[in-house]
């Protein structure tokens, strides 16, 4: 659970991955399935145990962070960013002066798999028929979503005229992780701009496919360890 006085903002929200900078106090130990990276640019404790560099927390490991100022990262484990995270060391170099994002980067240019991965967008992905599909999902954004139902991997597969396997194949290639989970992140990132946008949580889950707000919540917290108001805090913290 992320409670905080200055909540961090979020500058990265896509499918695979949030990026956010400020502050992050857990008031209790928890757990989520996806791969964090912390990058305190202040003394932090992680598990109560001072922290002064980088560290790398595996998806379901309980963790308990207290950083007065820096960076979050989660990312999917079957991400790129999520592999790229994996591969990394437990504990990285301190990081110094990071508030700006490409400062950050520079930080890192030291793994350049992540930084690949960190700057890998989706949206940029080459194969025209993956282009029409996002095209159509990106409709979901402007308030005409389709139900979940209709995004089985078979019948998208047909409708772009490609074999399921092949369909799969494409999709973890161009867009950096498998399709259920990618699904999964884009029905989330739905859900949160409908809200945003002035819709109750009821209606947000309906559009985005969730049976109620409740379970719209519940997978909030459980995939990102927090519950959907922090997260939506998180974004009105932007700027």
């Amino acid at each position: 659970m992320l409670l905080t006085e200055k909540p961090q903002s979020i500058v990265q929200f896509a499918p695979g991955m949030v990026v956010a900078y400020g502050q992050a106090i857990d008031a209790i130990t928890h757990h989520h399935p996806l791969w964090q990276l912390c990058l305190p640019s202040e003394a932090s404790l992680l598990d109560g145990q001072p922290l002064s560099a980088g560290a790398v927390i595996a998806p379901k490991i309980p963790h308990k962070l207290v950083m007065p100022n820096g960076w979050v990262i989660l990312a999917e484990p079957q991400s790129l960013l999520g592999e790229a995270i994996s591969q990394l060391p437990t504990t990285l170099p301190p990081i110094i002066d990071a508030s700006n994002w490409l400062t950050l980067l520079q930080q890192l240019h030291i793994y350049p798999k992540l930084t690949e991965a960190l700057q890998y967008n989706p949206y940029l992905c080459q194969d025209p028929r993956l282009q029409k599909l996002l095209a159509k999902l990106d409709a979901c954004f402007g308030g005409e979503c389709l139900k979940p139902e209709q995004w089985r991997a078979s019948q998208v597969a047909d409708w772009l005229a490609l074999s399921e396997s092949r369909f799969l194949h494409l999709v973890k290639a161009e867009l950096g992780m498998a399709w259920r989970p990618y699904l999964l992140w884009r029905r989330l990132i739905c859900a949160m701009q409908a809200i945003r946008k002035g819709m109750s949580s009821t209606q947000a889950a309906h559009l985005a496919g969730f049976s109620d707000s409740a379970h719209l919540s519940r997978t909030v917290k459980a995939t990102f360890g927090m519950t959907s108001k922090q997260l939506l805090q998180s974004f009105q913290n932007q700027g």
